[in-house]
């Protein structure tokens, strides 16, 4: 008993069918009530043809059938009529349907991604939140449409096997149950097979995450160029064989043991059937059954067992695509740890300073302190350069500056007021970025330069603008279709650039926002020095109330700063002016002095050949 009870909760559980059933109401605005009130009506035709035939039978059947000619006429016409209405309102019933399914499935598929741009940065380095992506991706935004198809036909089955079950018993009773009995057990194998599935996929998906990402690496374009060079692809075309033949066995043994288990069942089922005909075969030979009740059981019986095993695959289909679709509920119940304020401060334009008082971040479900006490300043209209070796924190600190995470401790001020206290996404455009691995968009060079501010109608002039600043301009004027040339090699017609010229788009994108503060993260490690310093030139000359921090281990794009912070392991280790900053024994000097010498010995070397 204790057994059942368990089985029962767990159904509840995985099932979810308020839930999604209060999801297609909303989608659909209540007119998915339409498909089922076409299903009753097409039901009630069903069940008065079937009765008609029953009447026109038994007049066949009379003595004095020629008497009643004109009836048996009436009742041809009335099937002809009935069925010719049968297949009007499945048609109207099938073509709703598929209209809702249709717009069910664009909303999740349009949910998920609505989710995943909300979601904070931390998920996205967490492989959890992956795993969790690939199953509701893998549930597909088709679950709750097959959801809808599986209720429709099951209302429609069970309205269909009421009237057909009705018209069964009329000839005796004993065939309902009696069929009923050997159907059953299949509805719970493909019940407890569901139950299988559901925990497998759960088990595999970090696998079929890994031979994805392999796959990516095969056939995409971004590490051909090492795979080709070091000779990978047979290596890791092996690694994903693997892993693919392993999911595959996995895959076929469940489902042998669930063909198994269900052909088992089907036996059953085919000695029901048996069972059922043999029993109205007696009952015909005893002469307790008329001429009219074996002609409608020879129609209707076949029916019915075809409603019932496919009542059976539906009742078990919704049960799977329910527990499947958990996986999208998964996803959907992600929240966010940044909340914006209830109430929000505007954000001042009276060119304000960013500064971080005693800030210390450790990230989430991780136990070391990656920044210490951070104290640091960007004024308005000023140049701030930030130095450190790799792994110092200078890409923590950029990702907090711009609030894709919040401090464990400490503060992040802009113009004195806690950037908490600001709607994120306001915030957010105040600050613009060149990222280290910046995005190679695969669209067209203006496309490239308005994503810096997407918020408005495109400026051309300004995006010109931005590219002349830059150093863009140079190559892009060269393209036959200039500015509406698309980028990469992905499409057709697309051209491909090199990452110095890339990093100057990117560049550019930054120029054209209209943000307070600018953060170069090695944004010019691709260019030659000339472009470099001109671009610095013109950002010098233009800064104008924008506050600048460029991040870099080229002496020649930090030196000319108005202000210079040095990291080391988290912390603030200096800071002052390079003139400063070059005569201290820090690490500062250390470092540029020993990139100085590096490139006195090349020189060195260059002249002896």
């Amino acid at each position: 008993m204790q057994n059942i009870k368990k089985k029962i909760e767990k159904l509840k559980k995985n099932l979810n069918l308020k839930r999604t059933l209060g999801l297609i109401w909303s989608i659909t605005k209540g007119k998915v009530i339409y498909t089922v009130l076409i299903m009753i009506m097409e039901s009630l035709v069903f069940m008065g043809s079937l009765y008609v035939f029953k009447l026109l039978i038994d007049i066949v059947a009379l003595p004095d059938r020629n008497e009643k000619y004109d009836l048996a006429v009436l009742y041809i016409i009335a099937a002809g009529i009935a069925a010719i209405t049968l297949v009007v309102l499945s048609s109207l019933a099938s073509y709703i349907t598929q209209k809702h399914a249709f717009l069910i499935s664009e909303y999740v598929d349009d949910k998920i991604h609505s989710i995943a741009i909300a979601l904070d940065l931390s998920f996205y380095e967490s492989p959890a939140y992956f795993n969790t992506l690939n199953r509701a991706k893998n549930a597909g935004p088709d679950r709750p449409s097959a959801i809808l198809t599986n209720i429709i036909s099951i209302v429609k089955n069970l309205m269909t096997l009421t009237v057909i079950g009705i018209a069964l018993i009329s000839i005796n009773w004993v065939l309902m149950p009696l069929l009923a009995l050997f159907v059953l057990p299949t509805l719970y194998v493909r019940l407890k097979f569901a139950d299988k599935l559901y925990e497998w996929q759960i088990q595999k998906t970090p696998t079929e995450r890994k031979s994805k990402y392999l796959s990516s690496l095969i056939t995409g374009e971004v590490a051909a160029k090492e795979i080709k060079s070091f000779g990978l692809g047979h290596y890791i075309r092996s690694m994903y064989k693997n892993l693919r033949i392993y999911l595959l066995l996995e895959d076929l043994r469940i489902n042998k043991k669930g063909i198994t288990n269900e052909a088992v069942t089907q036996i059953l089922a085919a000695a029901g059937v048996y069972s059922c005909i043999a029993y109205i075969c007696l009952s015909a030979l005893n002469g307790e059954s008329s001429i009219g009740d074996i002609a409608l059981f020879l129609i209707v019986f076949p029916q019915l067992f075809g409603i019932m095993q496919g009542l059976s695959g539906e009742i078990s289909s919704l049960y799977k695509n329910n527990i499947f679709l958990s996986y999208l509920y998964d996803l959907f119940d992600l929240e966010n740890k940044m909340k914006d304020p209830q109430k929000p401060v505007l954000i001042s334009q009276n060119s304000p300073d960013l500064t971080l008082k005693n800030v210390h971040f450790c990230y989430p479900h991780a136990n070391k302190t990656v920044l210490k006490n951070i104290n640091l300043k960007i004024p308005a209209g000023k140049v701030v350069a930030l130095v450190g070796l790799n792994g110092s924190g200078k890409t923590t600190l950029i990702k907090l500056l711009c609030r894709l995470y919040d401090p464990t401790s400490g503060a992040i001020k802009l113009g004195g007021e806690n950037i908490k206290n600001f709607k994120t996404d306001d915030y957010r455009k105040q600050i613009s970025v060149v990222f280290q691995d910046f995005v190679k968009f695969n669209m067209s060079v203006t496309e490239n330069i308005q994503f810096g501010n997407i918020h408005e109608e495109a400026d051309h002039d300004f995006i010109k603008d931005s590219a002349i600043k830059s150093g863009a301009h140079e190559y892009i004027k060269e393209f036959p279709d200039g500015y509406n040339t698309t980028m990469g090699r992905i499409f057709d017609n697309g051209r491909e650039v090199s990452i110095g010229q890339w990093q100057k788009l990117a560049i550019a994108r930054a120029l054209y926002s209209k943000s307070q503060f600018i953060i170069f993260d090695e944004a010019t490690s691709a260019l030659d020095a000339k472009s470099e310093q001109e671009i610095f030139d013109d950002l010098r000359e233009h800064i104008g109330n924008r506050g600048i921090l460029v991040i870099s281990h080229r002496v020649s794009a930090v030196k000319h700063a108005d202000y210079i912070y040095v990291m080391s392991e988290g912390e603030i280790a200096q800071e002052g002016t390079h003139e400063k900053l070059i005569s201290e024994n820090g690490d500062y000097a250390k470092l540029f002095k020993r990139k100085k010498t590096i490139a006195a010995n090349k020189t060195s070397e260059n002249g002896a050949e």
